[in-house]
């Protein structure tokens, strides 16, 4: 398993220096899109350009537009911060972790990127955002995303950075499809936010995780323990996200509060791993229903 960190610090700084339209998007569309290419056609193929907009990342022309100041506003925060050294290290940690088990996983190399992203953008699509997102669901490719930076965010860039490793690495293991059940996504979820906890601390668990009360977590628990088999992409995440996102993207909502599918899919994990004495990587090799069955969460 070779993880190829793509320095996208150097190359958003190569498009701010490039006035000329065609080669600054023939950089864009070699340096960024190509790496990511198999992401693009999982979504349907076609312009790449389409698909980095459509996901609220910045394209070419924002280097030269109305965007531009905040870009390299953003771009020079992050980088005080040693944002792209973090998150290269977060991945050399997370590779660390899993090496003695990489002949058990089915992947070769990973795609590994820090992308920029228009932060109002980001918000219409997730009213709940806090200016930082990842995606590791496709085994190959990972894209850590930020539209701003802020002390709470920038706290957990490497931790963020190992979820969506860690997804990958799952997901390798047990493939995510259509079919996907409110079981088998809670436990991607709170595997991989447990990674983060293992490798840096529970400060680093994200506010989908924190920002509960008990309220909210016995409903979480009682709602989502009654639907764990229920399946099809769009019908869990309503569970996973919870009513707000829900709405705003259009999907059933499921009764139940803000991310209640992260939360309580760490509070299963970090139960069945206290149980078990298992680490997460040893863990990660273990089907949902059995991480859930061990558990004793839902009993």
């Amino acid at each position: 398993m070779k993880i190829n960190y793509i320095n996208t610090e150097l190359i958003y700084r190569r498009l701010l220096a490039e006035s000329n339209t065609a080669k600054r998007e023939a950089i864009f569309r070699q340096e960024l899109i190509a790496p990511y290419e198999g992401v693009v056609n999982t979504f349907g193929g076609g312009d790449g350009l389409t698909q980095f907009a459509q996901w609220a990342l910045y394209t070419p022309e924002a280097f030269s537009d109305g965007h531009r100041e905040t870009i390299v506003s953003l771009l020079d925060t992050m980088s005080a911060h040693k944002a792209w050294q973090k998150t290269e290290q977060a991945l050399k940690d997370a590779h660390r972790a899993f090496a003695p088990y990489e002949s058990r996983i089915p992947l070769n190399t990973i795609q590994c990127g820090l992308f920029l992203a228009d932060g109002k953008m980001m918000r219409r699509f997730n009213p709940l955002d806090r200016g930082y997102t990842g995606f590791g669901g496709v085994p190959g490719y990972v894209m850590v995303v930020y539209g701003e930076a802020n002390e709470y965010n920038l706290y957990r860039l490497k931790g963020t950075t190992v979820h969506e490793l860690h997804h990958n690495i799952r997901f390798a293991l047990f493939p995510f499809t259509m079919n996907v059940t409110v079981g088998e996504y809670i436990i991607a979820e709170g595997l991989a936010e447990s990674f983060a906890a293992e490798l840096y601390g529970e400060d680093v668990v994200g506010y989908y995780v924190t920002d509960f009360n008990e309220a909210e977590l016995a409903t979480a628990k009682r709602v989502i323990g009654n639907a764990l088999s229920v399946k099809g992409f769009n019908e869990v995440r309503g569970y996973i996200f919870g009513d707000v996102i829900a709405e705003n993207m259009k999907l059933p909502k499921a009764g139940v509060p803000n991310y209640a599918g992260y939360a309580i899919g760490y509070r299963v994990v970090q139960h069945y791993l206290k149980r078990t004495g298992k680490t997460v990587p040893e863990a990660t090799f273990v089907p949902a229903k059995e991480i859930i069955a061990e558990s004793g969460f839902f009993i």
